[in-house]
């Protein structure tokens, strides 16, 4: 990821991993999108990180303009919805988020 890119997550892999991903795209935004029940915790948790919006949404319904994100992470990057392509940028990828619990995955949210 770059400075300025714009990365949507299709779920919150949690704090940790979002500063993480908040520091390496500084001047750009990250959209995390969620059950409107999840993103109150994760609106606490995520307080102060001023590039950072979340948003009632899921993979199959994004209430995004189209071609906007530069990346989409995703735990299901090999099968995207029409959706996550409507709102990818040409040229722009979709790549995997283990999450934690999840087959495969290490103790935290891991980007591939």
């Amino acid at each position: 990821m770059k400075l300025g890119d714009r990365v949507l997550l299709t779920s919150f892999p949690g704090k940790g991993f979002v500063q993480e991903l908040a520091a390496r795209v500084a001047e750009g935004a990250i959209v995390v999108l969620g059950p409107r029940e999840s993103l109150y915790e994760a609106r606490k948790e995520c307080a102060g990180l001023t590039h950072v919006l979340l948003v009632e949404g899921s993979r199959d319904e994004i209430p995004w303009a189209e071609a906007w994100f530069d990346a989409v992470l995703d735990s299901q990057p090999d099968a995207p919805t029409a959706e996550m392509l409507r709102v990818l940028r040409p040229g722009g990828r979709i790549l995997a988020l283990a999450l934690p619990g999840e087959s495969g995955s290490a103790d935290g949210p891991q980007m591939g």
